[in-house]
């Protein structure tokens, strides 16, 4: 099920009208001439992906988890040079913004390779991505700073692969927990910064607590309440006074990481219909999604959704949170010209073992040769003699 919606789902990614254009991190791009003209092969193979960038690696985690992942090893190595530039010119990946690094890892997880040795500083050694961007994160700024989704992503990147942390670590996991928690608002919700509750905060803040739900049940059923308030009557939900595709998207990710069915569960069920419906009320006639109802589709809104129905396809196969990638083999990632060409290796020993052989054989014919020749220069002389 989860493959065949997100198949479809890639589909509607890469039919979005040829005009749009989305800007993005100070990208503008026109999603789909260049998505479906440089992609024919799959999405990641699309040349107007720009491995790094926030949307192009979010686009990489969704074609990651939905299985379409031809073109990975393409990504993989320009994100790898890409990490490597970064780490080589500033030691890092952004100087404020922690969730560079959370991103990042999610993106290097869904395609399947090892986020704990990624790329290379500038002293030649492997950088990791977990550690740099959570328990070891050594900045004069705290995880916090550029708000709390910081502490938010952490928290969600350490579990997405169940890593350990050290004693001596600059943040312990309890610490990153407790500050998500000490930013609980009176009414349930998160935000950004404290003072105001906002749904797409609460939303990710639950995705962070989903493997915590039993041992923080009352602060987890607040938010739910929060969330159940704040849903419209046609099913969708308002952040910062605007209902969107993307808030949607974040509270059906929410309920399906905490084991609650977007469709069915009757605190998120309005008379104009569930949170899924709420979600679906943005998809075109194109079949992608728009940011608000009556736009034109939007690359970052149909993202968006495709990672809130690839999250609904794992909670119908029981097949763990859209984050969790403890089901998924991690290996080190090397770029091509980074590795050991053990077949060039190879062919050239074959080819020195058969010259050795040639030469072997052409000196033991040279030498018979040789021998007779002297032989019968000899034999001559003898009867000249």
């Amino acid at each position: 099920m989860r493959r065949k919606v997100l198949s479809i789902f890639l589909v509607f990614l890469l039919a979005l009208p040829l005009c749009i254009r989305i800007r993005a991190s100070g990208l503008e791009w026109t999603a789909l001439a260049e998505l479906l003209d440089a992609a024919p092969d799959g999405l990641l193979q699309s040349n107007a992906l720009t491995p790094g960038d926030s949307l192009s690696d979010w686009v990489a985690i969704l074609a990651g988890r939905s299985g379409e992942t031809g073109g990975a090893e393409a990504y993989l190595e320009k994100l790898w040079k890409e990490v490597s530039r970064r780490y080589e010119q500033t030691g890092g990946l952004d100087a404020v913004q922690a969730t560079a690094w959370h991103r990042t890892a999610l993106t290097v997880m869904a395609l399947g390779a090892d986020p704990t040795c990624f790329g290379t500083d500038a002293q030649g050694q492997a950088i990791d991505l977990i550690a740099d961007g959570t328990y070891a994160w050594d900045t004069t700024e705290s995880l916090g700073t550029q708000g709390l989704n910081g502490w938010i992503f952490a928290l969600i990147t350490l579990d997405a692969g169940a890593y350990s942390v050290p004693e001596n670590a600059g943040y312990t996991r309890q610490e990153i927990l407790d500050a998500i928690l000490a930013a609980q608002e009176p009414d349930g919700g998160f935000g950004l910064v404290a003072g105001a509750s906002d749904v797409d905060i609460t939303a990710m803040a639950l995705q962070a607590l989903a493997p915590y739900q039993e041992r923080y049940a009352s602060e987890v059923e607040q938010a739910l309440a929060y969330l159940s308030a704040e849903q419209t009557a046609q099913g969708d939900f308002i952040s910062y006074g605007t209902a969107s595709a993307e808030s949607c998207a974040q509270v059906v990710m929410a309920l399906c990481a905490l084991g609650v069915d977007p469709r069915t569960d009757d605190r998120f069920v309005k008379a104009g219909g569930s949170a899924l419906d709420g979600l679906l009320l943005y998809q075109t006639d194109t079949g992608a999604f728009c940011h608000i109802l009556g736009d034109e589709a939007n690359l970052l809104a149909t993202e968006q959704a495709g990672l809130a129905l690839c999250a609904l396809g794992r909670l119908e196969e029981g097949a763990g949170r859209l984050y969790d990638f403890t089901d998924t083999p991690l290996q080190a990632y090397e770029p091509k010209q980074t590795r050991f060409p053990y077949g060039i290796v190879a062919a050239v020993a074959v080819l020195g073992v058969g010259l050795v052989i040639l030469w072997v054989w052409k000196g033991k014919v040279y030498g018979r040769n040789n021998k007779k020749t002297d032989s019968g220069s000899e034999k001559g002389h003898c009867r000249k003699g």
